[in-house]
């Protein structure tokens, strides 16, 4: 089947994300507009220190970060876990086989997509393993977590956490089952982008 070109391809890529997740979630999660250009741009961002926010492909999270306070320490709240859970569960029924076809077919955007963006040459898919691995690298941070306010944003209180990569501090703010549940996911992602190159 041929692919069409990168600009005209948000409806095959949305249709092949429902045959993966069902139409629900890629409704309820998925931004629908420049799907494979913000899948790549986001990915290749990870592991830096930002992301950029209206360039995700995933609609942001319900709600803002929630937080309570013990003694003198404000610290995530266990709500502000179950914010991140539905799209957790999401990632828990994910057919990773299933994903990595889907994956596979695709893979022409998604590498345009990254050359796009200035790595001609490069392969996407290096990256993508790439920031797998960093992501496989978030510590397991045991609640509660600690957290500061200097201006507008909450801020880990533990320098050597908010110094992490933007990908290792969202699966962090995620709390740790959330967390467990997706890189598990991403170590069987892996498994089947590796074995296929």
């Amino acid at each position: 089947m041929a692919l069409p070109a990168l600009n005209d391809s948000d409806p095959i890529v949305r249709d092949s994300l429902v045959g993966v997740f069902g139409r629900d979630p890629v409704e309820q999660f998925l931004v629908p507009q420049n799907i494979v250009r913000h899948i790549v741009v986001t990915i290749d961002n990870l592991p830096r220190h930002k992301v950029a926010a209206e360039l995700r492909p995933v609609k942001p999270t319900n709600g803002q970060a929630v937080t309570t306070t013990q003694g003198a320490v404000t610290v995530l709240s266990e709500a502000n876990f179950q914010r991140y859970a539905p799209l957790a569960r999401v990632v828990q029924g994910t057919n990773v086989k299933a994903l990595a076809v889907v994956y596979e077919r695709l893979y022409p955007l998604f590498q345009q997509a990254y050359e796009d963006l200035g790595y001609p040459g490069k392969y996407f898919n290096d990256r993508l393993v790439e920031v797998i691995d960093n992501l496989l690298q978030t510590p397991e941070v045991p609640a509660p977590i600690p957290v500061v306010q200097p201006k507008v944003f909450w801020e880990y209180a533990d320098a050597g956490l908010e110094n992490r990569s933007a990908g290792q501090k969202l699966l962090i703010r995620m709390g740790p089952q959330n967390a467990r549940i997706i890189k598990a996911k991403l170590r069987d992602f892996r498994a089947e982008i590796v074995n296929k190159k």
